[in-house]
């Protein structure tokens, strides 16, 4: 299982940065699990993924967990995503099992208390913008669709079949 604490992680891609910058938090953590979703989709191994964000999905909404694209979306409410995170690797089966994406030193200092696994919000983003990368990336063709011949080379190969 991954647990990803979200704004730690959304801070390491730029164009969702920006998106937190002109306080657009929603299109932010929606393009947030889009580039997870990707990422978990191109993955030979399927490990389940809780993400987990501060806060309310909206101000008025009560919803505190949804699932999208295979993932496991959780909100805090009134308790910080740090907690969340801590209680998940406190109460989890098997700690040791669990991989936290997190930059945050004290969520770190908890995780390694359990021996959880972790990755820094900095590496996790670059592990997925390469998977993503891997994806979008235009398969190139295996030779020209109109490929140019000179003369010249249409008369080598024109002597070349007539045995000349």
């Amino acid at each position: 299982m991954i647990l990803i604490d979200a704004f730690n992680l959304i801070y390491k891609f730029p164009d969702l940065e920006e998106l937190m910058y002109n306080n657009q938090l929603f299109e932010a953590r929606q393009g947030l699990i889009k580039k997870i979703s990707l990422y978990h989709q191109h993955r030979k191994k399927k490990e389940q993924i809780k993400i987990i964000i501060d806060g309310k999905k909206k101000p008025s909404d009560a919803t505190k967990k949804e699932n999208i694209s295979n993932l496991e979306i959780f909100y805090s409410h009134d308790y910080s995503a740090d907690f969340l995170i801590k209680n998940m690797i406190q109460k989890g089966l098997n700690p040791k099992m669990i991989t936290v994406v997190t930059s945050d030193k004290d969520i770190l200092k908890f995780a390694k208390s359990f021996k959880t696994k972790m990755i820094k919000s900095e590496k996790f983003s670059d592990l997925v913008n390469l998977a993503i990368a891997k994806i979008t990336e235009p398969l190139k063709p295996e030779k020209e669709t109109n490929p140019k011949i000179s003369a010249e080379e249409i008369s080598y190969w024109e002597k070349e079949f007539q045995g000349e």
